[in-house]
């Protein structure tokens, strides 16, 4: 299982990451902030270790905990440094349309950024987690079927997690829900900070993206909550061995952006990716050539891509990579990540491997204009500019998958 690091860089396993500076002409998205607020969902198997990987530039110190159960810990990071908690196996969510009081919180005295791993021998994922000022009140999943067939409770999953008192959200699900709620028929759910509610598909070949999660106009727009998506295991695309859990936080409909490129991942021979739309009418071109007209909700997805490509978009769009299984890609197992616009690329980053005895190879991906490859330096020395490979389909823009040992590192340009 391998997961990105930052706006555009990408890291074998997990990501501890840090933007110190960025360009920016889209809504503001931080990644470092001083409260966080996140849940976990259903792990295939359950998993073995729920963790947080906590990095600062600043030492500081704070206390992860889960206010509905009364538990904490204290914790501690050192200037440029990575600090791993784990949480309760009692965090983890399973079933669906339940309120839960399974909420985490991390607070700390200065900036930190955090990463969340579920973690299981067999199934792993992890996921970049947004402070509570990069959250807002309107999302739409991006999930993934399970496996019919062989395990009908293997699911496409959601889970909301509330960060104030008189939460109120429609949720408008996409196919039909374990909890009998069908889809296209809009349902409304009412939560109290440090609650959580997981919405899973009625079937295992039913794929929960397209949800529509938005808060009432009773709620409004002061209480932000978080809303994480994936599947409790999947086949990435269907029949490609194999299962994975995939686990991923989504960015606000208000942070999504109209230009994206897709990336190298590290040791896999293909990927699959995809655009889910919030606009109907959403004209969406691959290498400058229309692919597919989508109204709100919908989305349009390419398996066994070999090479990046360059995704333009006629309105805001959620896009996301997902790895492939390995009797397809070669190598690895599904894991998603949500690309970020290029509306929002980092300048800076530090950023660190996640910790694990099952990697031994970790990469870090690159996308930028062309004509700044020879200002890149990872660690203070200059990359080489033979790592890069032009987009073919977009002129002015390059990618590199960059080797890296395990541990902490800085890239700037």
């Amino acid at each position: 299982m391998e997961k990105r690091t930052s706006p555009r860089l990408w890291t074998a396993l997990g990501f501890a990451f840090i933007a110190v500076a960025s360009i920016a002409q889209t809504q503001p998205l931080a990644t470092r902030g001083k409260e966080f607020w996140l849940g976990f969902m259903q792990n295939a198997y359950g998993a073995q270790a729920l963790k947080l990987n906590i990095a600062a530039i600043n030492a500081t110190s704070g206390t992860v905990s889960m206010p509905g159960t009364g538990w904490s810990t204290p914790f501690s990071v050192g200037s440029n440094g990575l600090t791993t908690v784990t949480v309760p196996n009692t965090a983890e969510h399973t079933g669906s349309e339940s309120v839960s009081n399974k909420a985490v919180v991390i607070q700390a005295l200065d900036s930190v950024t955090v990463a969340a791993e579920s973690y299981q021998s067999f199934t792993s994922d992890a996921a970049q987690v947004l402070p509570i000022n990069s959250l807002g009140i309107s999302y739409r999943a991006e999930g993934y079927r399970g496996l019919p067939g062989f395990a009908e409770f293997y699911k496409s999953e959601l889970l909301i997690v509330a960060t104030q008192d008189g939460t109120q959200v429609i949720i408008t699900p996409s196919v039909n829900t374990s909890g009998g709620h069908s889809a296209g028929t809009p349902f409304t759910v009412s939560l109290n900070a440090g609650q959580t509610y997981q919405v899973q598909g009625a079937l295992a070949s039913l794929d929960i993206t397209g949800t529509s999660v938005v808060a009432t106009a009773q709620s409004g727009p002061c209480r932000p909550f978080a809303v994480f998506s994936g599947s409790m295991c999947a086949n990435v695309p269907v029949g490609c061995q194999a299962c994975d859990h995939i686990f991923e936080q989504m960015v606000p409909t208000d942070r999504w952006g109209t230009n994206f490129h897709t990336i190298l991942f590290n040791g896999v021979t293909s990927s699959t990716y995809r655009v889910v739309a919030d606009q109907a009418g959403t004209q969406v071109m691959v290498n400058g050539a229309l692919v597919a007209t989508l109204n709100a909700g919908q989305s349009f997805q390419a398996n066994g891509t070999t090479a990046p490509v360059c995704i333009t978009t006629s309105a805001p769009v959620s896009a996301a990579q997902l790895m492939e299984g390995f009797n397809c890609a070669g190598n690895g197992d599904p894991s998603m990540i949500e690309l970020v616009p290029d509306e929002r690329r980092s300048t800076s980053a530090i950023f660190s491997t996640m910790p694990s005895p099952q990697v031994n190879s970790h990469a870090v991906s690159v996308v930028m204009p062309t004509a700044n490859i020879a200002q890149l330096t990872l660690d203070g020395v200059n990359v080489s500019g033979a790592l890069f490979q032009p987009y073919a389909g977009c002129a002015g823009w390059s990618t590199a998958k960059i080797p890296v040992t395990a541990g902490q590192h800085r890239l700037a340009a």
